[in-house]
């Protein structure tokens, strides 16, 4: 699951994963109210990672994290951000994110990260 307000960034990044062989994008949402409901759809499907932005329009995406592994025990959650300071990184790490990472690593790496985070 991608939530990502960014359109092009998203689907840059939907499109990316899309084509790696071992992933599979369920779903992507641009804002927490997308993100709630498509939780809410996809109760009988169990996600393995979601890729959070912090930054969305109707709140910060750190508010989702507690949703998303009540709904899916196992989940991994990875924070992407383009601007995050290390007091933040400590408080999504609280709030139950695996990982965080700044928006301006490669696709390769982002993949990278969540292919290591599927198979631990």
């Amino acid at each position: 699951m991608l939530v990502e307000d960014n359109d092009i960034f998203r689907e840059l990044l939907a499109f990316v994963l899309g084509h790696e062989p071992d992933f599979e994008v369920v779903a992507k949402t641009s804002s927490l109210a997308e993100a709630r409901e498509t939780l809410e759809g996809c109760l009988d499907e169990r996600l393995d990672v979601a890729v959070v932005d912090l930054s969305l329009p109707d709140g910060d995406g750190t508010e989702l994290i507690d949703e998303l592994r009540r709904s899916n025990p196992g989940i991994s959650v990875v924070v992407l951000s383009a601007t995050i300071g290390a007091g933040k990184v400590s408080e999504v790490r609280k709030a139950g994110a695996d990982t965080v990472l700044d928006k301006v690593r490669s696709y390769s790496t982002i993949a990278e990260e969540l292919r290591r985070l599927t198979s631990a």
